[in-house]
């Protein structure tokens, strides 16, 4: 039942079988990212206070959400490489870092454009977005630590550690509005909570965008790694063949 496990160790074996997932991910996510976008665009009434500035929502809450997925994968992968020293999972962690702070910055900028016609300011230091800013620095200086280690194994296991101590920080982001009291509203979308509902038309179509997002997010990952592993095994034979076959 390890097998599958065992053969993550096999960056061959990874790189042969995400070839055969990219289609259908892909597939996957133009339907759901098309449905969700035209559903956001033309069908979703206005909200009685922001008017059409509710639709920034169908962008921000994806981006949003999935920005505090990198942490948490980046120590599942970095833990995964220190005990069992797996290649691969170095490779994710290295790949993840700047895909994070990509979408840690669309989730500030997106916020900032919907908090200016909310809240009537780009910016203020609360809890939420003072956090989520912070994770935006955390991932730059893991680019920064694995650019300045020269050596690959060191880097991987300073990457690994600052990996694991900054998924820390999610538990932060994910509960500064329940922790202090912000400007940043709590989640009403997606919750149990009755004084707090929203109809099927507006929460469909932005779990529609969260799917669509998410699975941009596998995609984006897999494409890296594979980059990442045509690199780091260019010398190896089956690379070699690959390349030579193309």
């Amino acid at each position: 039942m390890w097998t599958w496990f065992h053969r993550l160790g096999s960056p061959k074996w990874f790189y042969e079988i995400s070839g055969r997932w990219l289609p259908w991910l892909t597939a996957a996510m133009l339907l759901f990212l098309a449905v969700g976008v035209v559903w956001a665009l033309l069908f979703v009434p206005q909200d009685y206070q922001q008017g059409l500035t509710n639709r920034i929502m169908y962008v921000h809450v994806p981006v949003a959400s999935i920005s505090l997925a990198f942490f948490p994968m980046m120590a599942v992968a970095g833990t995964v490489s220190l005990v069992w020293k797996m290649k691969l999972a170095d490779m994710v962690v290295k790949v993840a870092a700047p895909l994070g702070a990509w979408f840690t910055a669309l989730a500030l900028a997106s916020g900032s454009i919907w908090g200016i016609d909310t809240w009537g300011t780009w910016w203020v230091w609360d809890g939420r977005l003072t956090s989520l800013l912070l994770q935006f620095f955390l991932l730059i200086g893991m680019i920064s630590l694995r650019s300045a280690l020269e050596d690959g194994d060191a880097a991987a296991k300073a990457c690994a550690l600052f990996s694991i101590v900054g998924s820390i920080n999610v538990v932060v982001i994910k509960y500064s509005v329940d922790w202090w009291n912000t400007l940043h509203q709590p989640a009403t979308n997606f919750t149990a909570d009755p004084s707090q509902p929203n109809g099927p038309e507006i929460w469909v179509p932005l779990l529609l965008m969260v799917i669509a997002v998410y699975l941009f997010f596998i995609i984006s990952v897999i494409l890296s790694t594979r980059n990442e592993i045509l690199y780091r095994e260019r010398r190896a034979q089956w690379v070699e063949e690959l390349v030579s076959q193309s």
